[in-house]
């Protein structure tokens, strides 16, 4: 056993410390949340609840599952994660493997001013005209997925990871007959898997969260998405009445608007949670893809 000198051993105890009070960071303030949504209507009134629940009372998931809103938001989200990230994944890649091109017609040319769109937008109010204005998509799913559709970032990224895939698996392909997509789709995507992989965590988290573009182009509740949801959700505890943006009241001897809150923040939060886990793997290959082996 080798024994370790003073400093290591001080090192180790530093960095355990600080990985436990960013752990206790995250987790404490979830158990708190998740002991707020489930506890008792008068421990949640008297704030008596503090890391463990206080009673149990599931009114708040029920009444919140149970609402039209909520399922319809819900709906939405979902759609909108699913579709745009798969849209979105399909023209990043397409438009790297041109780009990886070396007999691409202007490919400097179109890189930067690709690149430029990185630093530099059209601003709020024009970007808010062409969608509603002249492209007419107000209150349309279209509004959400086409001004994030292309991150110019990730084309980089994804453009790097094909260039360093080896030229022969492009050359074996060609001789085989195959064209460019058939060697894009057969070749290209199963090597470079685990970029993939993480990019589309990134935007289906992104698109997960969206809440700003639903400000921006829905006046229809029924085109909400649930961080929108939550937003009003958690907007209505400020107002002196009970009544949540969605028309229904909220009994505060049944469910306080407390309970209300932090099971919405759970029912937000949990699919997304879930499904992180079943891609950890590919995320991390993605991270270390392209680093330095030994």
């Amino acid at each position: 056993m080798i024994k370790r000198s003073t400093g290591e051993v001080i090192f180790q105890v530093v960095n355990v410390t600080i990985m436990l009070m960013i752990m206790a960071s995250i987790i404490l303030p979830l158990m708190s949340i998740f002991s707020l949504s489930v506890s008792d209507r008068i421990a949640v009134s008297t704030m008596k609840v503090g890391l463990l629940p206080v009673g149990f009372n599931l009114g708040a998931y029920t009444k919140i599952l149970s609402n039209a809103l909520f399922q319809r938001s819900l709906i939405n989200t979902v759609g909108i994660t699913v579709f745009g990230t798969a849209i979105s994944i399909i023209v990043i890649t397409m438009m790297a493997y041109a780009m990886s091109k070396q007999y691409f017609f202007g490919k400097k040319f179109i890189t930067y001013f690709m690149i430029i769109t990185m630093y530099f937008s059209g601003g709020l109010i024009p970007s808010y005209l062409l969608m509603t204005k002249y492209l007419k998509l107000g209150n349309t799913y279209l509004a959400y997925i086409l001004p994030a559709l292309v991150n110019v970032f990730y084309v980089i990224v994804i453009r790097s990871q094909i260039e360093a895939v080896p030229g022969e698996l492009f050359d074996s392909g060609s001789i085989d007959g195959a064209g460019e997509m058939r060697i894009l789709f057969n070749i290209v995507l199963p090597v470079i898997a685990p970029t993939i992989a993480a990019i589309s965590m990134f935007l289906a988290l992104g698109k997960w969260n969206m809440w700003f573009s639903v400000l921006l182009y829905a006046t229809d509740k029924k085109m909400w998405s649930l961080q929108f949801y939550l937003r009003e959700v958690v907007f209505a505890s400020f107002l002196e009445s009970t009544t949540l943006t969605t028309g229904t009241s909220i009994d505060a001897e049944v469910i306080p608007s407390e309970n209300m809150r932090m099971a919405s923040i759970i029912l937000v939060a949990l699919p997304i949670v879930a499904i992180y886990p079943f891609i950890q793997k590919y995320f991390v290959k993605g991270i270390m893809a392209g680093s330095v082996k030994g």
